[in-house]
């Protein structure tokens, strides 16, 4: 990742998990096995990602056809959900996107946005999204309406 990301990354996460609220980025490496069609490299990294999550956690899909929430229902949509789940995880597929059988297990689908961003990006998104979202919650004076 460029080192933005990073620094960004960084920079949101500490701020997540400075008070009551944890998390944690995990990075799958994609494969470079060139033998493989997308379906199938698409099917592996669906394999991997699910190494990953947690025991009964909550999953997320990141996805083009997801459910669209502005930051107020975002974060009132985590707090319903916290109320029944120790673990939230959300998934944030690879180039070609998130194999369709993985998208058909998840318990959410969300859209960022009907814009295309690249990959590093979307994790920049998504942390700053849950830091909003904590942020609303806390009625914190981050976000403004």
């Amino acid at each position: 990742m460029p080192s933005w990301v990073i620094s960004a990354c960084d920079e949101y996460l500490k701020r997540i998990n400075h008070g009551k609220y944890s998390c944690k980025l995990v990075e799958i490496k994609a494969d470079k096995l060139v033998a493989r069609t997308v379906s199938q490299n698409m099917a592996h990294e669906a394999k991997k990602i699910k190494l990953h999550i947690p025991a009964g956690s909550f999953t997320i899909a990141l996805d083009e056809k997801g459910q669209n929430l502005d930051s107020i229902r975002f974060a009132k949509r985590l707090e319903d959900i916290a109320l029944y789940n120790t673990n939230i995880t959300f998934i944030i597929g690879g180039a070609d996107g998130i194999h369709p059988d993985l998208k058909k297990e998840v318990n959410l689908q969300l859209q960022l946005s009907s814009l295309t961003f690249p990959h590093a990006l979307v994790r920049v998104i998504v942390l700053e999204q849950l830091y909003r979202a904590i942020t609303i919650l806390e009625n914190h004076p981050y976000h403004r309406e």
